[in-house]
């Protein structure tokens, strides 16, 4: 499928919808909540940008190399190379048709409703090609 200079135009073979969705997180500074269905599992987090993705797993990733200051180098400049996948510019013509979503504060379910333990939601990346649903909003469990 073509390109307009606007947006990257979803493909015919992943969900229209969630790539449009992902192309406005990729191209605004904003967040907001989505619940996955992926692989049987429920995924919920705040959808943001790739590059947001990438700054943020690089900074974990190189905070935790402080012993090893060749090598926290060395993943600096390969997640800046990652982000910068990621341009911000709407009239960008080149801008590739989004194949992953990115989630912050990402929580995971079974199709039950109970959460999977974890203390903490965490950074996740996803193939679009493999959600099968998709909810606007984050799950919420009651106690």
């Amino acid at each position: 499928m073509k390109e307009d200079a606007a947006s990257a135009t979803p493909s015919a073979q992943h969900d229209w919808f969630i790539q449009s969705l992902v192309n406005v997180a990729n191209l605004a500074p904003l967040s907001f909540g989505v619940t996955l269905q992926v692989s049987g599992l429920l995924v919920s987090g705040y959808l943001v940008s790739g590059k947001a993705f990438f700054e943020a797993t690089g900074a974990q990733i190189v905070g935790g190399l402080q012993a090893n200051p060749d090598l926290a180098e060395q993943m600096r400049t390969m997640f800046a190379t990652f982000e910068s996948a990621y341009p911000s510019d709407a009239n960008q013509k080149d801008r590739p048709v989004p194949q992953f979503v990115h989630l912050q504060n990402a929580r995971f379910y079974s199709t039950d409703g109970k959460p999977v333990p974890t203390d903490a939601g965490v950074w996740w990346r996803g193939r679009i090609s493999q959600i099968s649903g998709i909810v606007i909003g984050i799950l919420g469990v009651g106690a």
